[in-house]
């Protein structure tokens, strides 16, 4: 066997979210090891971009941070389940919105060292406005603003989220490259 083989994995947790699995590997040195880590399909979201060059944030209400963040519309995928469908759902659940025209901006590991978790981000242009269908468990406002103003709430909470900080850095590589809202 070589280093980082997995020699067996057991799933510890199981629920709709995520698994907590527990991982026996081989290490750098030969030895056996154990890798524990939550399994999940991954993530994906969207930065609404309306053709006078404004965006769409929500204000979420996070229960286990206790507060409310301002991020962009994001949420978790089903196994097999495409990340541009996600973002398309999470658009209109959350933020009222639908768009004609989608654009892949990349994407990030946000738990490395913890979890397997892929995250996803999208430019969403070519918007409508449809009704927002919140789950019972979410408490979430949308504010149209502009970008500029946008980037500085993502940015500047005392605790971010970590994911739309992310996904500003992807936007900002996209237009770097030419692309426009």
């Amino acid at each position: 066997m070589k280093p980082f083989d997995r020699l067996s994995t057991e799933v510890l947790v199981d629920n709709p979210w995520h698994r907590y699995r527990r991982d026996r590997y081989v290490q750098a040195d030969g030895s056996p090891g154990e890798y524990y880590f939550v399994d999940m399909p991954g993530s994906a979201a969207a930065i609404p971009l309306f053709d006078d060059g404004s965006t769409a944030l929500v204000r979420v209400h996070r229960y286990l941070l206790g507060r409310d963040l301002w991020e962009f519309p994001i949420g978790g995928m089903k196994r097999g389940e495409p990340a541009i469908d996600v973002a398309r759902r999470e658009l209109a659940e959350e933020a009222g919105l639908v768009a004609a025209d989608w654009t892949p901006l990349g994407g990030f590991a946000p738990y490395k060292g913890v979890s397997n978790e892929r995250c996803w981000f999208f430019v969403a242009r070519g918007l409508a406005t449809v009704p927002q269908q919140l789950e019972p468990s979410e408490r979430i406002t949308v504010h149209r603003l502009p970008l500029a103003e946008a980037r500085e709430l993502v940015v500047g909470q005392e605790i971010g989220d970590g994911q739309s900080m992310a996904g500003l850095l992807l936007l900002d590589r996209w237009l770097a490259a030419g692309g426009r809202p």
